[in-house]
């Protein structure tokens, strides 16, 4: 038994995540910048999540703790 998979009628846009209509419609879609920074923002939220873990971790390293003691020292 086969399914027929429907085709949408809107997709996301890929620079803002706004809601598009697919089809004759499509060309009309202007990016608003708000909107498009808060998208880009929300994709990088895990890497910049993470940054913060491996920044203590790289801190707990040979280099990072020199680094640390430089860094005091020239203050």
């Amino acid at each position: 038994m086969a399914f027929a998979v429907p085709t949408p009628d809107h997709l996301p846009c890929p620079d803002c995540g706004a809601l598009v209509p697919v089809g004759a419609d499509a060309g009309v879609h202007v990016c608003d910048d708000e909107q498009r920074l808060e998208y880009q923002l929300g994709e990088l939220k895990p890497d910049v999540d993470r940054f913060s873990d491996d920044f203590g971790d790289w801190l707990n390293t040979p280099e990072g703790r020199l680094q640390q003691w430089i860094a005091e020292r020239e203050r």
